[in-house]
């Protein structure tokens, strides 16, 4: 399998310097993704790795063993591995990365899009699994997922599986002091997406005490091409955005 790999980061776990390796395949196909080769690769192969000589603007990828040879050489150095994707829970490759993390003394974080509840669950209820933190994706209001699905007729279910993870975490982050799990929550500030009513309804799922991370949209390399030509909410629309966010969830903050 050929998958991503930012051998040092100091933003992909919060805290922590961190290796970050970004896993192929995704269940949704988000007209603004930057990740595109990922989102479409196989969850099986991974993207078509770059060849000697080969002149290409592709992001380069490397085999599986050669990222868990680095978490072994680098031990000593990191201190987290950030799991991303694509969606890191549809891949067969995530426990194994999860173990070889553990075994070099690294804490872990899994980036997810949160419709995956019933895989999600289960890692989390298993202790040689379980991560330290959770970065959630929340995209907009589970009401327009069918937006952002392979086909819009799976909306709903997108929806509903976003409600049962959002719910679940927030129990997780409330266990006794030593288990709770560490949650982040992101939004990207999409025009036409994310608007005042989509802030709104996000902020009644999140807990009180939330950390809700948003980020500005930023055109360029989009799944969809033609949201490459949408613009980027002006300064002062964005700061609306987040202040009526931070009046709903004072931990709301643009990143």
């Amino acid at each position: 399998m050929f998958v991503g790999l930012q051998k040092t980061s100091l933003v992909n776990f919060p805290g922590r310097v961190a290796a970050a390796v970004f896993l192929p395949g995704c269940n949704l196909r988000c007209p603004f993704c930057h990740n595109g080769e990922l989102v479409r690769a196989s969850v099986v192969t991974g993207p078509k790795p770059v060849q000697d000589g080969e002149e290409t603007d592709r992001n380069a990828y490397i085999e599986l063993d050669e990222v868990l040879a680095h978490l072994e050489k680098r031990s000593k150095v990191l201190g987290g591995l950030a799991i991303s994707g694509g969606e890191p829970l549809l891949s067969s490759a995530l426990p194994t990365l999860i173990h070889k993390a553990r075994e070099q003394g690294l804490a872990v974080k899994i980036d997810t899009n949160g419709t995956l509840f019933e895989r999600l669950r289960s890692i989390l209820a298993d202790p040689d699994l379980r991560p330290d933190m959770i970065a959630i994706d929340v995209k907009t209001s589970p009401e327009r997922y069918g937006e952002l699905a392979v086909e819009e007729s799976a909306g709903h279910h997108l929806g509903s599986e976003l409600l049962k993870t959002l719910d679940l975490l927030e129990r997780e982050t409330s266990e006794p002091e030593g288990r709770a799990l560490r949650v982040e929550y992101r939004t990207v500030l999409v025009p036409g997406l994310v608007g005042e009513s989509e802030i709104r309804r996000i902020a009644t799922l999140l807990p009180r005490n939330a950390d809700w991370k948003l980020a500005q949209f930023i055109p360029g390399t989009c799944l969809d091409p033609a949201w490459n030509e949408r613009e980027c909410y002006p300064p002062s629309q964005l700061d609306a955005l987040v202040g009526l966010a931070r009046s709903l969830i004072p931990g709301a903050e643009l990143r």
